[in-house]
C-alpha cells in the first residue's frame, strides 16, 4: 500500500441486518471504511465445506454502497482447536486455507483482514490468552495465504486491547506483548503485516492527556496509559524501536462511552459512561480524529470509529451500546452529527 495514507472509518454490525438502513448512516457521515468482525466458526463449520452466504450478502452490500471493507477474523471451530473452544487454531494452517478460500472469493471486494482481534485479552480467546509466539506463526501463516490469492489486499497485525494486567487467564499488558512478538524469531513478524492495528481506550478522559505527565481530570480511570487515548503513542513508539517505523498504524477501535439517552446504569466495568456526556462523547471523538489527521501524520492510517450500531442490536444496559452513534431508536446521537461536520471537512474520496 502506498503511505501516507490517512481515512475514516467505523465499527458496524451487519451480519442478519437491514444492509441498506446500517450501511446509509454511513453514507450520510461520509465515511470510507467499515470494518465488520467475522466468525470463523460461522464461516466452515466443518473442514473445508464453507458457508459463504451472508458474508456474500454484506461484501456485495458494502460494494453497492461504495465503501471499503476490513473484516477482522476471529473464532476458531472447535474443529481446529484442541479442546473445541472458540480460541486460536492448534494448526495455523487451517485459518490459511480458509483465508486462501476468502482472499480468492473476494477478491477486490475486500481490501483488508485484521487477523485475530485482542488476543491478548482472554475474554476474546476463549478464557486463556496464547503466548505471542503463537500469535506471529498464525499471522505469517494468515499473511501468505491472503496474499497467495490476492497480493494487493492489506493484512493487518491483529488489534491487543489496551491493558496493564500481566495474567493470561485474564489478559497480558499490550506493550508487553507487542514488544514480545517483535523478539520472537529476531524479529520475523516484519515480514507478515502491512499495517498494525490498535485499539485505545478513552474511558472519560480527554483525548489530549496522558498519564504520567498530563492526567485527566477525572475520579478515576486515571493512573495508567492504557486509561487514555494517547497510549497509541506508546504503541507506536515499539514499533519504531523494532525498526517498523515505515509501517502505519491503523486504529481499528477507538471512542468514549456515554449512557445518555442509552441506558440509566453503565455496563459493571464501564462505570466511566456515566461521566462522559453524550457532548463529551461527541466533542472527544472530533478531537482525536483531528489528532490522527494532523499531530499523527504520516504514521496514523484509517481511524475507525466505535461503533456506529451497535446500541441497535444490542440491549441498552450492554457495554456496546452505550459507544454507538446511534441510539436503540436509530436517532442519531450527538457524536454522530459531530462526526458527520468534521468527516465532511477533510474526507478526500468521492
Amino acid at each position: 500500500m502506498h503511505t501516507p495514507y490517512f481515512s475514516f472509518g467505523i465499527d458496524v454490525d451487519l451480519f442478519y441486518k437491514d444492509y441498506d438502513e446500517v450501511l446509509g448512516y454511513v453514507d450520510d457521515l461520509g465515511i470510507e471504511w467499515v470494518r465488520q468482525q467475522v466468525w470463523w466458526e460461522h464461516i466452515e463449520g466443518s473442514k473445508g465445506y464453507y458457508v459463504w452466504d451472508e458474508l456474500d450478502n454484506v461484501v456485495e452490500a458494502v460494494g453497492q454502497h461504495h465503501h471499503k471493507l476490513l473484516v477482522s477474523i476471529v473464532r476458531s471451530p472447535g474443529w481446529a482447536t484442541e479442546d473445541g473452544n472458540p480460541g486460536m487454531p492448534a494448526d495455523p494452517n487451517d485459518l490459511g486455507d480458509c483465508l486462501y478460500a476468502m482472499a480468492s472469493r473476494y477478491r477486490g471486494r475486500i481490501q483488508a483482514y485484521e487477523i485475530w482481534n485482542e488476543q491478548n485479552y482472554a475474554v476474546e480467546n476463549a478464557g486463556y490468552v496464547q503466548g505471542p509466539g503463537c500469535y506471529v506463526e498464525l499471522l505469517k501463516v494468515a499473511y501468505t495465504r491472503i496474499k497467495e490469492a490476492e497480493p494487493l489486499a492489506i493484512v493487518l497485525f491483529g488489534p491487543l486491547t489496551p491493558t496493564g494486567v500481566n495474567d493470561p487467564a485474564i489478559a497480558i499488558d499490550d506493550i508487553a506483548y507487542l514488544e514480545a512478538a517483535y523478539r520472537y524469531q529476531d524479529g520475523v513478524v516484519r515480514n507478515y503485516f502491512d499495517v498494525l492495528a490498535a485499539h485505545v481506550a478513552g474511558t472519560l478522559n480527554p483525548p489530549e492527556t496522558l498519564w504520567p505527565d498530563n492526567p485527566g481530570p477525572g475520579p478515576g480511570w486515571v493512573d495508567h496509559p492504557t486509561h487514555y487515548f494517547r497510549h497509541v503513542e506508546n504503541i507506536r513508539k515499539v514499533m519504531e524501536e523494532n525498526g517498523d517505523g515505515d509501517k502505519q498504524i491503523w486504529i481499528t477501535e477507538f471512542g468514549w462511552a456515554s449512557i445518555e439517552g442509552i441506558t440509566e446504569v453503565p455496563a459493571p466495568g464501564y462505570e466511566y459512561a456515566g461521566y462522559n456526556t453524550a457532548q463529551d462523547q461527541a466533542d472527544y471523538l472530533v478531537r482525536a480524529l483531528e489528532m490522527g489527521r494532523t499531530t499523527y501524520q504520516p504514521w496514523m492510517g484509517a481511524m475507525f470509529i466505535w461503533n456506529l450500531n451497535f446500541a441497535r442490536t444490542n440491549p441498552p444496559d450492554d457495554q456496546k451500546s452505550a459507544f454507538g452513534l446511534i441510539d436503540p431508536a436509530g436517532n442519531p446521537r450527538p457524536a454522530y452529527h459531530a462526526v458527520k461536520d468534521y468527516v465532511a471537512r477533510y474526507s478526500r474520496w468521492p
